[in-house]
């Protein structure tokens, strides 16, 4: 295979108009957000409109809009959203290829959603980990991070376990030396 493994690892929306037409709508939301001065609903909302844009290859976009909103992200760790936030934000930062700096992030990210209770950001959380590992050639450290993803999605019956069990493949063909 030609592909890098942060290529053939990273998720691509099936339906490129729709996550067009996501973003507009999160950013209205945002904007009404703004305008009642809801912070949980701004920081939700930045949240899924910073995991859009790096989705989009819009990393950078994706940064400047997150970082604007950290200190409410610090101030609200109490709420779902804020993991949803450090999960987004780790993401940016790994694909503007500072790795280092996102892994504080998912840990963060996977540290507050354990606390919270909330498993499917939490899983969410350790899949996105794990892609960034193998980015950086930590294929043990990844694969664990991936199946404990994969745990969680089963318990939860969450459909996305597919997307777990796919990328363990990718990591065993990696380790074969197919990848």
């Amino acid at each position: 295979m030609s592909q890098s493994p942060a290529e053939f690892m990273r998720y691509t929306a099936p339906d490129a108009a729709a996550l067009e037409q996501g973003m507009v709508v999160a950013r209205t939301k945002l904007a009404e957000a703004q305008v009642r001065g809801d912070e949980s609903a701004i920081l939700e909302q930045v949240a899924d409109l910073g995991g859009m844009l790096t989705t989009a290859r819009k990393e950078a976009s994706a940064l400047e809009l997150l970082r604007a909103h950290e200190r409410l992200a610090t101030s609200h760790e109490s709420e779902e959203q804020s993991a949803w936030y450090w999960n987004a934000l780790a993401t940016a930062l790994q694909y503007l290829n500072e790795r280092i700096a996102a892994e504080a992030y998912f840990a963060r990210a996977a540290t507050v959603a354990r606390k919270g209770g909330w498993r499917r950001v939490e899983a969410m959380t350790l899949h996105h980990w794990g892609r960034s590992l193998v980015e950086q050639g930590q294929i043990d450290a990844a694969e664990s991070r991936i199946a404990q993803a994969l745990a969680i999605r089963e318990e939860l019956g969450e459909p996305r376990q597919e997307s777990s069990r796919k990328a363990l493949a990718e990591i065993a063909r990696l380790r074969a030396g197919d990848a």
